[in-house]
């Protein structure tokens, strides 16, 4: 299969390393320096966003914010490709894909899998094994498109769930943006005695060096959800204070 990968930092190119040796892998990023790196590691790399095209399955791994104009890019091209997304937030991917053309095939995909490294020169497809990928439809997926965004996420390594885009963001706001925001409150709220951690501080408080660009992502991009995730950790908190 033809497999174009958009954006190739710590998740993409994670994906288009894991997939190269089965599929006909081509990559793209809008940073030179990251296309160079990803050729050095053996992948294919075009220079411009169009030349991955054509293609069976595009997958776009950019930041959050540059998914929809990527998507409004890639699908006037994709012919009759897959197309999936990566990011960490779905309400805004479910939505466009509302106004898509009839015969444009959008998947959500998203490995529950990362670090707190960045970029290319972190990516490693073993990060992918074992761990949940969750699989989004929306109104332009059909049963092949699921089933292609099911197999690669085996392929990777993961665990495949069906679930909306609602269910999708609540769960990532208690699992992915509670921890980042109380990581950062523990570090912020710890900071005149750090210098004496042990691990158990020091692995309580290593999401508070998440990548600024997708912490900011994860704690402004679905506030709803996330102030929904953190009443919930209050009264939990609460209950633990009482039982002390």
């Amino acid at each position: 299969m033809r497999v174009a990968v958009v954006g190739l930092g710590l998740i993409g190119g994670s994906i288009a390393l894991g997939l190269d040796a089965e599929h006909d892998v081509r990559g793209y990023d809008s940073d030179a320096h990251t296309r160079d790196a990803a050729r050095g590691r053996g992948l294919d790399v075009a220079d411009r966003l169009e030349d991955v095209l054509p293609a069976d399955a595009v997958i776009i791994a950019t930041p959050l914010a540059a998914i929809v104009p990527t998507l409004e890019t890639v699908i006037p091209r994709a012919d009759h490709a897959v197309v999936m997304e990566v990011g960490s937030l779905k309400k805004a991917v479910a939505e466009h894909a509302e106004r898509a053309p009839s015969d444009a095939r959008i998947v959500g995909l998203h490995p529950m899998a990362g670090s707190t490294a960045s970029g290319f020169a972190a990516a490693d497809p073993g990060i992918f094994r074992g761990r949940p990928f969750l699989v989004v439809p929306t109104a332009r997926s059909d049963q092949e498109a699921m089933a292609i965004a099911g197999d690669i996420a085996r392929e990777l390594g993961g665990e495949v769930t069906v679930c909306s885009a609602d269910y999708h963001d609540r769960a990532v706001a208690m699992l992915s943006g509670a921890p980042l925001a109380l990581a950062l409150a523990l570090s912020r709220a710890g900071a005149d005695v750090a210098h004496l951690a042990g691990p158990g501080f020091e692995g309580a408080t290593r999401l508070a060096s998440t990548p600024p660009q997708l912490a900011e992502a994860l704690l402004r991009g679905d506030r709803e959800h996330l102030t929904e995730a953190l009443a919930k950790v209050r009264a939990a908190l609460d209950e633990v204070e009482r039982g002390i």
